[in-house]
């Protein structure tokens, strides 16, 4: 069974549903004076993914796309982010991936772990003092079962019975490992599952990806094992470029409004269920098409129309996060500052003001205390 969260304290205010997160440049989110509008909205948190955390304290000297400040250290950067942080929307979110860190009791044969998961740097940042109430788990299985028999998948709806297992594995480990309240896994950020019914199948065979069909996440029994992975967590995550959603550019005319409408369904079901959703906009390189990782020149815009599109479907997640998670090129749409036309931190100063969402079942999980 999965630990039922802990009640935190109440929240008088009202809670915050909008957060911030960058890979590169993440440094530049423990400078108060680059955002000022931002901070001002009082609708803004930090979320923290686990690549962060690492690059933070151990700056990547072999990565040409960072630029290294000068005087740079990074467990005072660390010091400065928990400091400006910790009493914002209840700390914010933290972002990490199945690994012996922080999934311990979940058998290593069953998923595959990167370098940013496997460092374990985020519980340096938990013992200096960082107390994220909510937490996002990145599920990266192999499985045996069809149809993906023995290879790695980073699952976006793919759930077979064993992840369902594993899954409750996990979700138990990160409570235990961060003292967090409630833990969500991504369950849609991947493209082969979200234009998908089980009458179909793709080129290569596989059931269930949904060539001609339009899917509903509620109806379809390809995401049963979602929805109970869902169910159990509380709820979930989706990941979704804000131009691969916003535009045809990723999958097509016909099979982007496939995706967008699958998405809504998504967040419709769990709106119904009272569940928590978590829609991550990042950015993507609609220039390059497929290849696209960035800067991407039209971020506004895409995060602007996400937004629209999921108000007019009556589809409001309960946060949204604005970032990236790229490691390149050096100009990728950095935080900057919040007056820096398409950065982190302008696209994210919109949302806080203009983006509205559903009520948090558990509002007191994002309070602000100052």
């Amino acid at each position: 069974m999965i630990p039922t969260p802990l009640k935190a304290a109440s929240c008088t205010e009202r809670p915050v549903t909008t957060f911030v997160s960058s890979v590169i440049g993440g440094y530049q989110l423990s400078e108060p004076d680059r955002f000022p509008h931002l901070l001002k909205t009082g609708n803004i948190g930090l979320y923290q993914v686990d690549g962060t955390t690492r690059t933070i304290l151990n700056w990547p000297n072999n990565n040409p796309a960072w630029i290294k400040p000068s005087n740079y250290d990074g467990k005072n950067v660390m010091k400065a982010m928990i400091s400006l942080w910790n009493n914002r929307a209840g700390g914010g979110i933290f972002e990490g991936g199945v690994s012996p860190a922080l999934t311990p009791h979940l058998q290593a044969s069953h998923y595959r772990t990167f370098a940013d998961s496997q460092s374990g740097a985020e519980f340096k940042w938990f013992s200096a003092g960082w107390h994220p109430q909510l937490v996002m788990l990145n599920l990266s299985y192999t499985d045996e079962a069809t149809p993906f028999p023995g290879s790695y998948h980073n699952p976006s709806s793919e759930f077979t019975d064993q992840d369902v297992q594993d899954t409750t594995i996990a979700l138990k480990d990160a409570y235990q490992r961060t003292g967090a309240k409630l833990v969500l896994p991504y369950i849609s950020n991947g493209s082969r599952g979200h234009v998908s019914d089980t009458s179909e199948t793709d080129r290569h065979g596989n059931p269930g990806l949904g060539e001609h069909i339009q899917s509903n996440y509620e109806t379809d029994p390809y995401y049963k094992n979602s929805r109970k992975i869902a169910i159990a967590a509380g709820g979930f995550g989706i990941d979704t470029p804000a131009n691969i959603f916003s535009t045809d550019a990723y999958y097509g005319p016909r099979h982007s409004e496939m995706f967008r409408k699958l998405i809504a369904s998504e967040i419709q079901w769990a709106n119904k269920n009272h569940l928590t959703t978590v829609v991550f906009m990042t950015i993507f390189d609609t220039q390059h098409g497929k290849h696209g990782g960035g800067p991407d020149f039209h971020f506004m815009d895409g995060v602007q129309k996400e937004v629209n599109y999921l108000i007019k479907a009556h589809a409001l997640p309960t946060y949204w996060i604005v970032g990236q998670y790229s490691n390149g090129p050096e100009n990728t749409n950095m935080p900057q500052t919040d007056t820096q036309a398409e950065s982190i931190t302008q696209v994210a100063t919109w949302v806080a003001n203009h983006a509205p969402n559903s009520s948090p079942p558990y509002p007191e999980l994002t309070c602000s205390k100052y």
